[in-house]
């Protein structure tokens, strides 16, 4: 019985609405017909004039009941009109936002120095670093950090996560700068080094390496561009993937160590 009657609800409301729309309508054309009946006279000659003409009448109620309808549908949308506003600001506050770190500024600073792979001894050490992300500004993930790790040392980062490990990874790479200390490579200051040749010296291998939708020589060119294809076989077997590549795991890039070796018999 409160299904029924909630049917019944609905329906007259729904009937209700549609009602209301006709019937302003039709109010428009009868209140149109007295404008034009208001406006028409008898003249001597017994012949009846109106000085409305009838087209424009219906052109003003045409225009103002189309009008209505589509401001009503517009308005409507009004909430996601604020929304995409709102979404848009903030995307171009980021956009427009100019970057503290910017390696092609930096290109064109002579002050900066040139580092070369084979000159790198492979010094680092972090000097009292303190480092907070700039979305948490009221976190420090490192407090006071200073540790250094002398050439063909190895050293392992063990810790809970957020603790700090790939901060350290970052800090180095310079995808962020420190908030206080500073940062060693072979008893320079990193911020001194040209950023693209400090980035060519290291080697990093993230834990979820981010694949393009390109080729997979496409995607090892990244990091060389002017690689030669014994180059990036070299580098995809010192990096352990020749065997999934083989098998097809990676479907979406359509080169492969056995076809990069093809192109290079057809090359000679």
């Amino acid at each position: 019985m409160a299904g029924r009657v909630k049917h019944i609800k609905s329906g007259l409301a729904f009937g209700f609405s549609q009602f209301v729309v006709y019937a302003v309508f039709g109010l428009l054309f009868y209140g149109g017909g007295w404008v034009i009946e208001e406006s028409c006279e008898t003249n001597t000659l017994g012949a009846t004039e109106c000085s409305v003409d009838p087209k424009d009448v219906f052109i003003a109620l045409f225009a103002i009941f189309f009008g209505a309808n589509h401001a009503g549908m517009a308005m409507s949308m009004g909430p996601d009109m604020g929304k995409a506003q709102l979404a848009a600001t903030k995307i171009f506050k980021i956009i427009e936002q100019p970057s503290k770190i910017n390696a092609i500024a930096m290109d064109k600073d002579p002050s900066l120095k040139k580092l070369k792979k084979e000159d790198v001894k492979g010094q680092i050490e972090f000097k009292d670093v303190w480092f907070r992300y700039p979305t948490r500004k009221n976190e420090f993930v490192l407090r006071g950090l200073s540790l250094t790790i002398e050439p063909n040392e190895s050293v392992a980062l063990v810790g809970e996560s957020g603790c700090g490990k790939s901060t350290f990874v970052n800090l180095m790479m310079r995808f962020y700068d420190p908030d206080f200390g500073e940062i060693l490579l072979d008893g320079v200051n990193i911020k001194e080094y040209n950023l693209h040749d400090l980035r060519n010296a290291i080697s990093l291998v993230m834990q979820e390496p981010s694949i393009f939708n390109y080729s997979i020589k496409d995607n090892v060119l990244y990091g060389k561009t002017d690689a030669k294809n014994s180059e990036i076989l070299n580098a995809t077997n010192i990096a352990n993937c020749n065997e999934f590549i083989e098998k097809g795991q990676l479907d979406t890039l359509d080169d492969s160590p056995a076809a990069l070796l093809q192109e290079m018999e057809n090359s000679k």
